[in-house]
């Protein structure tokens, strides 16, 4: 207990002395990306990450992405391993704001098609670059930003016009949780505040209690088991992402496609 305050405590100073330290806030799976080991030992935050990256699988593999694709928030790497497995003529990259992380995702899942970088969601193109993706993934990332409007503007200017971003943050309560009992968390909507905030950048918004969601059967695997997954606008589907014409826009040259691994 008394360590895990003091972890606790160390990570919340250095958010205000802007020490370059280890986060230390991702997953790893030590058993294998399979959801077999993690069920029977009732393993719920891995059955989670896992169920999600398996279900971006199934809906990207309906897409059929051709040029790059983005995983961002990557954390060790695992998922954006498990992406570049299932589509091997697309380039993947992961991007994470802990260093920690990119440096073990370099060293543990690689890949021909795979590449990892720092990355922060508020200084995109300084940090990820240029590239249009195919498709963003965003599995817990936007409940640690404290700038998601800029995280989202980012994002959408460097989606292509017929691209999706598969999101999911934790958005179970009915009102935002804006004093979050995990250290790392900034915020968690409420799915009313998460569907009109997302309404923003993207017309359209695939919920998991619609008609057409994707794959809602893989998360039929844990049907039975001990662990559940309230599919509550988490994970969602976004599509035809919102473009305006702003007169305060900088004149600069538009984002560069990215290009397939030869």
């Amino acid at each position: 207990m008394l360590i895990r305050l003091e972890k606790t405590l160390v990570n919340k100073i250095s958010r205000f002395i802007g020490n370059p330290m280890v986060i230390n806030e991702h997953f790893v799976p030590m058993l294998g990306t399979e959801l077999d080991p993690y069920i029977k030992a009732r393993n719920k935050t891995a059955v989670h990450h896992l169920l999600r990256y398996q279900w971006a699988r199934c809906v990207l593999d309906d897409i059929a992405p051709k040029r790059a694709l983005l995983d961002i928030a990557c954390g060790s790497g695992y998922g954006s391993y498990m992406l570049a497995q299932a589509f091997p003529d697309c380039r993947v990259v992961g991007a994470d704001y802990d260093r920690a992380a990119i440096q073990h995702a370099q060293k543990n899942y690689v890949l021909p098609n795979l590449a990892y970088t720092f990355g922060d969601t508020n200084t995109w193109v300084e940090t990820i670059g240029d590239s249009v993706f195919d498709c963003v993934v965003s599995f817990d990332t936007l409940e640690h930003v404290d700038h998601r409007d800029i995280m989202m503007e980012n994002l959408v200017a460097h989606l292509s016009p017929s691209g999706c971003l598969l999101l999911s943050t934790p958005c179970g309560r009915d009102a935002n949780n804006v004093s979050p009992r995990w250290v790392h968390h900034r915020l968690e909507y409420s799915a009313a505040s998460l569907y009109d905030f997302l309404r923003r950048y993207f017309e359209t918004i695939v919920r998991p209690d619609g008609p057409d969601f994707p794959h809602s059967e893989v998360f039929d695997q844990i049907e039975g088991t001990s662990i559940t997954y309230e599919l509550k606008l988490n994970p969602v589907v976004c599509l035809n992402p919102i473009t305006v014409q702003n007169p305060y826009r900088s004149s600069a040259q538009p984002p560069v496609a990215a290009t397939a691994p030869s």
